[in-house]
């Protein structure tokens, strides 16, 4: 039925999906298979289906079938807009009516997305969108509008039945990242919990969800991240020591978590769900003074936890990349933020360093004392200054870069060789204690 078009400027209309397995990859895409059921009769038939996402990849979209011929499949996403459509009017009537204000008629002129600018009898007048409660046409040769790109499918069927299946298609708009929780006990124990949170930036709602999330990311043209938009909503069991609350398995060279039951995931919308945890886990803490060759410095040393991935430390999974946030007990009890990294993925058998901060109380002053460079040769002498103030022992270490051709002599306590531009002076300080180190580096070139 054609019909006078009302265009209100004001409101959404989202799409709903209903019991779809969603995969979720980290690049912004996820690969959806919706349920779909039809009654057909015999001989052929036309079927639809039009609760799509905006971001769906038209390229991929196809239908499982059983006990049916798909003859041929269409992809229609010749989606209305209120601009386009009187962008064709021009020259026509329309009727445009501001906020608080009368209809006023006139001949459009031009419209974009910010004005609408029309002519009649009291000249030419143009009008901010904003301000705006409609605008209004009469053209009477208007098609019912399309507001979401749909599918079509011919089938063809040897009997009247109902036939059921599965669209598989993918879509940008969904992805998913990994935050972890550290709570640190001590020096060397503390508590993680790993959490997935879940984005949904398209327009369409999923009901009774099946999710599985893949870590890892796929080769693919290219990519956009989706931004969260609307909310972030906890979705996790009440019994906070349950683990996990995912299952793992590889994909090829990926590994896939499909969480257990089904999941609301409203468009515009964020869910958190435990991965792991709580887990019991150890670590190793370093305070770390980093320098290169001539440069001159006095700071508190980088705090470094080291965490080994096995089982013996209370891990032993694979842990997908994702941020990691720490915290710790004051002495009165409460718990406090102390910092945040980017973890990397992890796997079983492996270990992460993180870093929480620069620490107050552990302090680094580097010199040089000396520099010497000759017209095929350059030699330095440097000290390095620690300072504990602290009222426990701290494990330190200074990290020094030197590029070329290089040596070390009259180094004041043992250093490792890192590799071919990293020497590494590892030592403990008890309380209040401060320690000089002291080398020479020479180069020679031709």
């Amino acid at each position: 039925m054609k019909r006078p078009l009302l265009l209100l400027l004001t409101g959404l209309i989202f799409g709903q999906s209903e019991d779809a397995i969603m995969t979720i990859y980290k690049d912004g895409t996820a690969l959806v298979k919706q349920p779909v059921s039809w009654a057909i009769p015999r001989g052929n038939s036309y079927v639809t289906w039009s609760s799509l996402p905006i971001g769906i990849h038209r390229d991929t979209p196809f239908l499982n079938l059983e006990g049916v011929t798909i003859v041929s499949q269409r992809f229609n996403d010749n989606i209305f807009t209120g601009t386009d459509y009187f962008k064709k009017l021009r020259g026509e009537e329309i009727q445009v009516k501001p906020k608080d204000g009368k209809v006023i008629k006139g001949t459009l002129l031009e419209i974009s997305s910010g004005s609408v600018t029309i002519s009649n009898s009291s000249g030419i007048i143009s009008f901010n969108r904003s301000e705006l409660e409609y605008l209004g046409s009469n053209d009477k040769d208007l098609d019912t509008p399309t507001f979401n790109p749909f599918l079509s499918w011919d089938l063809n069927s040897d009997s009247e039945k109902i036939v059921k299946g599965e669209l598989v298609y993918k879509s940008n708009n969904f992805s998913w990242s990994t935050v972890y929780r550290l709570i640190m006990l001590n020096e060397e124990k503390g508590e993680l919990i790993a959490e997935a949170v879940i984005s949904n930036s398209s327009d369409m709602d999923f009901h009774s969800a099946k999710l599985q999330l893949v870590e890892g990311h796929l080769n693919k043209p290219s990519a956009t991240a989706p931004k969260a938009q609307r909310m972030n909503r906890i979705a996790m069991a009440a019994d906070l020591h349950a683990m996990p609350m995912m299952e793992k398995e590889t994909l090829g060279d990926y590994y896939i978590y499909a969480l257990n039951g089904t999941h609301d995931l409203e468009a515009k919308e964020n869910i958190t769900v435990r991965m792991y945890g709580p887990l019991d886990v150890g670590y190793s803490k370093t305070y770390v003074f980093e320098n290169s060759e001539r440069r001159q410095k006095e700071e508190s040393l980088e705090v470094m936890l080291k965490m080994e991935n096995t089982e013996t430390n209370g891990l032993g999974i694979s842990l997908p990349g994702g941020k990691v946030e720490m915290y710790s007990y004051t002495t009165s009890g409460g718990l406090e933020y102390i910092g945040a990294d980017n973890l990397g993925q992890v796997p079983k058998g492996q270990f992460t360093e993180l870093s929480s901060g620069r620490a107050f109380d552990v302090i680094g002053k580097r010199r040089v004392l000396n520099y010497d460079r000759q017209r095929k040769s350059e030699e330095a002498v440097i000290e390095i200054q620690v300072t504990n103030a602290r009222t426990e022992k701290v494990n330190v270490q200074l990290i020094e870069h030197i590029n070329g051709d290089w040596i070390i002599k009259h180094e004041s306590i043992n250093y490792q060789k890192e590799d071919a531009s990293t020497i590494k002076f590892p030592f403990t300080l008890v309380p209040g204690e401060t320690k000089y180190v002291t080398y020479t580096y020479r180069k020679e070139w031709k």
